[in-house]
């Protein structure tokens, strides 16, 4: 059915599915299309719409599936067939960490064919991230509601959100599509898989994880409105358990002396697992409690070294500047590490106080 009354240019009208086997690497592979998107040639067992493909063997996976559809645009000028989704999928795991880049390609012509328009400005490629079991983009002006997780792979529909993008490519022009996997790569202050903000990147990367046995690269702070009401105000240890009514307060947690950069979870590990401590109640407590957007469970409070990081980037993080922050540093078992974000000063402090508690992850 085609709508002969709308002249905008939405998602409505038939859809081509064709489905095409092939390979994703550091090269990239290339899928040959048809130029009147209706061919069906036979390839390895079966037929493909939208023209000819290429199986390749790559590097995290020897075969995917991608599947391009175009839908009819009406329009009062130029309504045609537009490229404007697609599907990839039977991604193997083993492509965990990978962005995959996805480009269009006209005979005949070395650059990219501009693929979308959002919001005046014009995009030629589509880059999608695979992090933590998820897919999600990589940047361009697409946004989270263009992207849809699925089976073993990611659904892309240009313009599904509320922003108003809309294809470019008409399927009289489109000959091949390219797909290329390489490793992630973070900015700092963009927005990290945990949805916190990365503050800090290492391109030769520090230890990392519960037990130090882990290579970490990123490091990104949960969201200013993590907490409802702001940063919380905790004391490092309980007061608790303890004749003299200090508790952990004075007693020295073993495992919780890492200062550097990548030690603040195994600091804060040892934290919580000293005895007396309950949920909530002391800041390595809180911050390991916290999950974030997406339910990870590694978020922890940072070291010495992971919170001066955070005082670089105060404005960026979001930080209360007027504030003493925790670090999951111990100093001495009466002491812990705090710093104020005002002016950067770091000192020893006695547990009992309460100070404010900022969760980050490394990855």
């Amino acid at each position: 059915m085609l709508n002969f009354e709308s002249a905008d240019p939405a998602r409505k009208g038939g859809k081509k599915s064709p489905k095409v086997i092939l390979g994703i690497g550091s090269l990239a592979a290339v899928i040959t299309l048809a130029s009147t998107l209706a061919a069906n040639i036979s390839i390895n067992s079966g037929p493909v719409e939208f023209g000819q493909g290429v199986a390749q063997t790559t590097t995290c996976d020897s075969n995917i599936f991608i599947t391009p559809q175009s839908t009819f645009v009406n329009a009062e000028v130029n309504a045609d067939f537009l490229f404007n989704s697609f599907s990839v999928t039977d991604i193997s795991s083993a492509c965990e960490g990978k962005t995959f880049t996805i480009k269009a390609y006209k005979n005949g012509q070395s650059s990219a064919l501009d693929l979308y328009d959002s919001n005046g400005t014009i995009y030629s490629e589509i880059s999608v991230r695979y992090i933590d079991g998820s897919f999600s983009f990589a940047g361009g002006g697409l946004l989270s509601d263009d992207i849809q997780n699925i089976a073993s792979g990611f659904y892309v529909t240009i313009g599904a959100g509320t922003q108003p993008a809309f294809s470019l490519v008409s399927g009289r022009d489109l000959d091949r599509i390219t797909i290329e996997s390489k490793e992630t790569v973070y900015s700092v202050g963009e927005i990290g898989p945990g949805g916190g903000i990365i503050f800090y990147y290492s391109e030769i990367g520090f230890q990392c994880g519960p037990t130090l046995s882990s290579t970490c690269k990123n490091l990104e702070a949960a969201p200013s409105d993590w907490n409802i009401g702001g940063d919380p105000g905790l004391s490092w240890a309980t007061d608790t358990d303890s004749g003299d009514g200090r508790g952990n307060q004075i007693i020295s947690v073993p495992g919780a002396y890492g200062t550097a950069i990548g030690t603040g979870y195994k600091n804060s590990v040892a934290i919580v697992g000293q005895a007396g401590n309950v949920a909530a109640s002391t800041a390595a407590v809180a911050a390991r409690d916290y999950r974030g957007p997406n339910n990870l469970t590694d978020w922890y409070l940072p070291s010495q070294d992971e919170l001066s990081q955070i005082y670089s980037k105060r404005t960026m993080v979001g930080v209360s500047e007027e504030s003493f922050y925790w670090s999951s540093t111990e100093r001495y078992g009466d002491f812990g590490w705090a710093q104020i974000m005002s002016n950067g000063f770091g000192n020893e402090y006695q547990k009992v106080f309460d100070f404010a508690v900022r969760p980050v992850r490394a990855f």
